[in-house]
């Protein structure tokens, strides 16, 4: 039998101390929305993720599209063979270059898009984390109307001069120096050192602030770097210093004191149209990365055994509660 609406009301204030607690008891244990992909309609309309094809930025680029994905905002990542200043610059000039964001570091793409013109803000020798983010801006707003940063990566990805303990005892470098130490100087011109391939060439500021005038330099990724060091092809090479191959085999990392090859930051540059549609998982992603997480996601992709960069997005947002476990991880 169906109460009548006068006593519904009398019986509803009696009943919430009892209701209330069961309710938020609900409400805490639906814990964080799942990250499902995309079909149908919903991928026809995601916004697509355009990132270099290197192992930690498609693992970063996952991480943005799995938590838009959680949040009813269909995205998918695509790697893109180019410079992250060419794929900026396209989603400026092109009414449709194919994608809507852009994951790029902050190094790289302030000096591809200082070398698209001349007349832009050059990038300073050894720039911080923050002075480099303020010349992307101003990059961007003079030569990508139409884009917008979003709020860069927590994570500062500095970088070192990784040499084998081998090398270090041969040229009497201490093992806990940073790349002033003068016996390094002293031996650098002995010194065969690979870069990393999208860092600004550092010749110049290593003879500026180390006095090293190397033997000879050479890039490569830091894969190709890490394993010419260790079977002694080179002796140095200058990756970022978060690389669990450092750590795995034991390897000096001599720290770059007077950032000579600057610090660097993930950024996701998208269509100024759509930076007010970005749900708050944006801001809450863009915090949670930070230098910690950094290491863990390297030593997640890292190896033969590593996981491939959306496994390690998707592991990676499950601990830290933003997204609810796959169903399938049983």
């Amino acid at each position: 039998m169906t109460s009548p609406p006068g006593r519904r009301s009398a019986l509803l204030p009696a009943l919430l101390p009892v209701l209330l607690p069961v309710l938020l008891v609900v409400s805490a244990c639906s814990g964080p929305p799942p990250a499902q992909e995309p079909t149908g309609e919903a991928a026809e309309r995601a916004w697509t993720i355009a990132v270099p094809d290197h192992g930690l930025d498609r693992t970063v680029a996952h991480i943005y599209s799995l938590a838009l994905n959680s949040r009813e905002t269909p995205a998918v990542v695509e790697p893109r063979d180019a410079d992250v200043g060419d794929l900026v610059l396209a989603m400026a000039e092109e009414q449709d270059p194919g994608y809507d964001m852009v994951l790029a570091r902050t190094l790289p793409l302030a000096e591809q898009l200082q070398a698209e013109d001349d007349t832009a803000e050059e990038v300073e020798p050894g720039p911080s984390a923050e002075e480099l983010l303020a010349v992307v801006e101003s990059q961007l707003e003079a030569q990508a109307p139409g884009t917008e940063l979003l709020e860069p990566a927590a994570a500062v990805l500095s970088n070192a001069m990784v040499i084998t303990t081998v090398t270090a005892e041969q040229h009497e470098i201490d093992l806990s120096a940073e790349a002033d130490d003068p016996a390094f100087a002293a031996a650098c011109d002995e010194l065969r050192i690979g870069i990393r391939q999208d860092l600004p060439d550092p010749e110049p500021l290593l003879e500026e602030l180390y006095d090293c005038e190397p033997e000879e330099v050479l890039t490569g990724t830091e894969a190709e770097l890490l394993h010419q060091v260790i079977t002694a092809e080179i002796d140095a090479a200058i990756i970022t210093d978060s690389h669990p191959g450092i750590l795995e085999h034991a390897l000096v990392a001599l720290q770059d004191g007077e950032q000579a090859f600057g610090e660097e930051q993930h950024v996701p540059v998208v269509h100024a149209g759509i930076s007010e549609e970005m749900p708050d998982v944006v801001d809450q992603i863009a915090s949670r990365l930070d230098d910690e997480a950094m290491v863990t996601l390297r030593q997640l992709i890292d190896g033969d055994d590593g996981l491939d960069p959306q496994e390690a997005a998707e592991y990676w947002l499950v601990e830290e509660n933003l997204i609810a476990e796959p169903e399938d991880w049983g």
